[in-house]
């Protein structure tokens, strides 16, 4: 009588195990039919932005009626990497070949022309920088970086512009990172009175911050209307900012930090669709100046 009742359940849990597994198999195939048709709609997503995205470089590529100087500041260099990730691909190699994927962006608009601070793995200094930008007369910088996170899990684009007051405590701790060294201002003033210039200076410098904040934010809507992950509009006190009359942002363009992230930044695709809506944001902005 025993046997037979184990014998009873045995029966009937393997039915059960039956059922289960083939109800599994039909709940996989229809995940199966869910998945192919979200990258399907993905897909034509992505191909209905490059169409809108040429659409706009097409009707900006005469858009300037005035000449105009980028200033493109590729991060590091030389004896300083940057971040590096797990992987060992350094920030200071990512940051130039991004810095002249953008200069190959930006190349086909009229009247903008573009200088990089190093075109080679060189050093230089956070005022050289600036002071590069100055020589060439340039009415936008961008500092170009690439982040590093203790948590892996922190992904997306940044936009910083300059500000005395950090927006969060990780902005000031990147900037204070970043900071090797500082910039006074080089600008030709007449009066030699030292409380006038300071005074002088700080008028620019924060004329030039609200200018770069809005620039920050032409970026960001272009970086959100091509469906390009970002974390927002960020502030900090970024030395290699603080032109008092160049409108200046810093971008970092995603974690080394984050494997995800990583393999966008070593893929010439992204790069180049990612350089493309920057440079939509720069000739935007440039154009609204002209105004």
């Amino acid at each position: 009588m025993k046997t037979n009742f184990i014998l009873l359940i045995s029966v009937f849990f393997f039915s059960s195990c039956t059922y289960d597994f083939n109800e599994t198999k039909i709940n996989s195939s229809t995940f199966t039919k869910k998945s192919l048709t979200l990258n399907q709609e993905k897909k034509s997503h992505f191909k209905t932005l490059s169409r809108k995205k040429s659409e706009e470089i097409r009707s900006l590529i005469y858009s300037l009626n005035t000449k105009h100087v980028v200033f493109i500041d590729p991060g590091h260099g030389g004896k300083d990497p940057g971040a590096v990730s797990s992987k060992g691909n350094y920030e200071k190699h990512i940051t130039l070949r991004a810095s002249k994927i953008l200069q190959k962006s930006l190349s086909k608009y009229k009247n903008v022309k573009v200088y990089l601070s190093r075109y080679n793995d060189k050093y230089l200094y956070l005022r050289d920088r600036i002071k590069l930008a100055h020589k060439v007369k340039a009415d936008l910088f961008l500092s170009i970086h690439a982040d590093a996170s203790k948590n892996k899990k922190a992904k997306g684009i940044s936009i910083f512009s300059l500000s005395n007051i950090a927006s969060d405590a990780e902005a000031k701790k990147l900037a204070k990172r970043e900071n090797k060294s500082d910039f006074v201002g080089n600008m030709k003033l007449k009066n030699n009175d030292p409380l006038v210039v300071g005074n002088l200076i700080k008028i620019f410098q924060r004329e030039t911050m609200n200018q770069s904040a809005e620039f920050a934010k032409f970026v960001l809507n272009d970086l959100r209307e091509y469906s390009l992950y970002n974390r927002g509009h960020r502030f900090a006190g970024f030395a290699v900012l603080k032109s008092p009359q160049i409108p200046s942002i810093l971008i970092e363009l995603g974690f080394l930090t984050n494997n995800d992230d990583e393999k966008k930044l070593l893929d010439s695709k992204y790069l180049t669709n990612l350089c493309e809506t920057i440079s939509i944001s720069i000739v935007k902005f440039l154009k609204i100046r002209e105004n």
